[in-house]
C-alpha cells in the first residue's frame, strides 16, 4: 500500500534521529503552500524509490537538503510543479538511477554541486521554474543539464557558474536550453576555476528550438580536436587542406565550444574565455574572430574581439544561423583564410595546366602561381585575382606554356588583402616530351652538313628548304619526319661560301628556322 503524507507546516529530519535522511519508499508526499521539509546533516540524503513522488500546491513549499539527492524511482521524482529544492550542504550530488525534473532549484551552502545523472530544472508542465546558482559551482560531470523554462531569466547567478570542462573529443557535459519561440539573450553561465566565462546566445528568430552547448579548455595546440558531434570530426587545424602548417598554436585560443540546435534558428553570440587560454604566438593582443568547423573545412571567420592574456576576453559574432564546433582565432591568421579542395599540375600539348579549387575564401586578394625545376628556386608564372570572400566552391585554371621537359614543381602563393601570404603545395609534374626543334652541325662549316630535326609527337611529310640572304629558294628536298630525332645530310647541295636560312616546310607541325654559315 502507498501512503500519502501531507505537510501543512514543516518536517525536520536530523541525522541523529534518521542517519539515512529521508527515504521515500513509494509514498506520495504532499506539500501545501508554505510547508518545508528540512533534511539536515551531511548524511541527511533524500532518497526516492519504488515510485515515490512529491506533490505540491501551486506555490508549494521548500525542501532544504544538506545531503545528496537520489532518485531511484522510475519517474522524475515530482508529480507536478510548485515545490522548490535548496541544496544547502557542502559538495552535494544529484544522482540515482533515474533523472529528476526540478521546478525551482537553488544552490546554497558551500562546496561544489555535482550531477551524477542527467537533470532538468524549470518544471514539468508550467515551465516557469528557475535555476539559482548563487555563488556555487555546478559540475555537469559528463551529464546534460536541461533548462525547460524558455525564459531568459530561467538561470540566475552572482559568482556561481556551471562547469562543463570534460576534456574529451566530444564533450558530454552539456547545457540544453529548451528556448521554444522565446527570443532574447540566454546566458549560459559557464565557468572554470572560479572564473566566469559565459556564452550568450541572443536568439533573434522566433522559431522553436532547443540549443545545446558545451565548452572545454584544451592544451596549447587545441588537442584533442573535436570529434563527431553534429558534423564529421575536425580533421585539420591548418590554413588549408593541402597546407601542412598547423595554425592551432599560432592563432587559436585554447578552448572549444560545441553548439547544436534542434531546429533552424538565428542568434547573436558572445564567446568568453580566460586570458590564460590565449597562448597564441602571432598577436595575442590582436583582433580575434569566431570560426565554425562545418564538417569538411573551416567557415570564414565572423565577428570580432580584442585578444587578452589576463582576465576574461570576449568575441561577438552576429546573425549566426549554422552551428557545430567553434573556436576563436586571430582574424588575419586563423585556421582558414582559404580552404583548398584540390591542387594539381598536369601535362598538356601546349605546356602544363595548373588547376585548384577553393571551398571558401576570406579576404583573399590573389593567387600567384610559381614554377621551379629543383623545388628551391621559384619563378613567377602568373598572378590571378582571388574571389575575396566566398562560401561556395570556386575553380581556377592556369596554363604554363613555358614549362620545360622533365620534372617541374608548382606552388600557390595566396595573398590576403592585408599582404599576408600563405604557400600551398608544392606539387610536381613530369612531362617527358620533346619540343619541335631544328639544329645544323657543324655550323659554321665547309661541307658535310647535317640537319637534325626534333619532332614532338606527330608523323609528317614535308620539305627541307634552303634560302640565300636575299630570300631566294636555292635548294629543297622532300623528307619524312617521325616523332623524336631525325637526321638529314646536306652534302649533295654543294653550297658556296655564305649565309643561308634552312627551313622545314610541314603541313601539320611548326619548326623554327635555323641559320647556316658556310665557309
Amino acid at each position: 500500500m502507498k501512503y500519502i503524507y501531507s505537510f501543512i507546516c514543516c518536517l525536520s529530519i536530523f541525522p541523529g534521529i534518521f542517519s539515512q535522511g529521508l527515504l521515500n519508499n513509494g509514498a506520495q508526499i504532499v506539500m501545501t503552500s508554505g510547508s518545508n521539509i528540512h533534511i539536515d546533516g551531511t548524511t541527511g540524503h533524500y532518497t526516492n524509490q519504488s515510485g515515490g513522488l512529491i506533490r505540491s500546491a501551486t506555490a508549494g513549499g521548500t525542501i532544504i537538503l544538506k545531503g545528496n539527492w537520489i532518485n531511484n524511482a522510475s519517474n522524475v521524482a515530482f508529480d507536478n510543479d510548485g515545490a522548490a529544492v535548496n541544496l544547502s550542504g557542502a559538495n552535494q550530488t544529484i544522482g540515482g538511477s533515474n533523472p529528476t525534473t526540478f521546478y525551482h532549484l537553488s544552490l546554497l551552502g558551500s562546496g561544489t554541486k555535482t550531477l551524477n545523472v542527467n537533470t532538468t530544472v524549470g518544471g514539468i508542465s508550467a515551465l516557469t521554474g528557475v535555476l539559482t546558482l548563487g555563488t556555487r559551482p555546478l559540475a555537469l560531470n559528463s551529464h546534460t543539464l536541461i533548462i525547460s523554462n524558455p525564459a531568459t531569466a530561467a538561470v540566475t547567478n552572482s559568482t556561481g557558474y556551471i562547469l562543463s570542462e570534460t576534456n574529451a573529443a566530444i564533450n558530454p557535459s552539456i547545457i540544453q536550453w529548451n528556448m521554444g519561440t522565446t527570443t532574447g539573450a540566454h546566458v549560459y553561465p559557464f565557468g572554470v576555476a572560479g572564473t566566469l566565462i559565459p556564452l550568450t546566445f541572443n536568439k533573434t528568430t522566433a522559431g522553436a528550438s532547443n540549443i545545446s552547448i558545451s565548452t572545454r579548455a584544451t592544451s596549447a595546440d587545441n588537442m584533442p580536436w573535436y570529434g563527431n558531434s553534429s558534423v564529421p570530426a575536425v580533421s585539420t587545424m591548418a590554413s588549408a587542406v593541402l597546407d601542412l602548417t598547423d595554425a592551432s598554436l599560432a592563432s587559436v585560443i585554447d578552448r572549444w565550444w560545441n553548439i547544436s540546435n534542434s531546429a533552424p534558428v538565428t542568434a547573436n553570440l558572445i564567446f568568453s574565455y580566460r586570458g590564460s587560454e590565449n597562448s597564441t604566438t602571432i598577436s595575442p593582443s590582436g583582433n580575434f574572430s569566431a570560426q565554425r568547423w562545418n564538417g569538411s573545412g573551416w567557415d570564414p571567420q565572423t565577428g570580432a574581439g580584442t585578444g587578452v592574456t589576463s582576465g576574461v576576453g570576449t568575441v561577438s559574432a552576429n546573425a549566426v544561423n549554422v552551428f557545430s564546433p567553434w573556436v576563436l582565432s586571430y582574424n588575419t591568421g586563423g585556421p582558414l583564410p582559404v580552404t583548398l579542395l584540390d591542387f594539381s599540375a598536369t601535362c598538356a600539348e601546349n605546356g602544363v595546366v595548373i588547376r585548384w579549387s577553393t571551398a571558401s575564401e576570406q579576404n583573399s586578394q590573389n593567387f600567384q602561381v610559381e614554377r621551379s625545376r629543383d623545388g628551391v628556386s621559384w619563378t613567377l608564372v602568373t598572378t590571378l585575382p582571388a574571389a575575396g570572400n566566398s562560401n561556395t566552391e570556386i575553380q581556377y585554371t592556369v596554363n604554363d606554356p613555358q614549362a620545360a621537359s622533365g620534372t617541374s614543381y608548382y606552388r600557390l602563393v595566396q595573398e590576403d588583402i592585408n599582404g599576408t601570404q600563405k604557400i600551398y603545395g608544392p606539387v610536381s609534374v613530369s612531362c617527358e616530351t620533346q619540343q619541335n626543334g631544328l639544329l645544323i652541325f657543324p655550323n659554321p662549316g665547309k661541307d658535310n652538313f647535317t640537319v637534325e630535326v626534333s619532332a614532338a609527337e606527330k608523323d609528317s611529310n614535308g620539305r627541307l628548304e634552303i634560302f640565300d640572304v636575299s630570300g631566294k629558294l636555292i635548294a629543297q628536298q622532300s623528307i619524312n619526319i617521325f616523332p623524336g630525332t631525325n637526321l638529314f645530310p646536306l652534302e649533295s647541295f654543294a653550297l658556296s661560301s655564305g649565309t643561308y636560312t634552312v627551313r622545314i616546310n610541314s603541313s601539320n607541325q611548326n619548326f623554327k628556322p635555323a641559320r647556316l654559315m658556310v665557309k
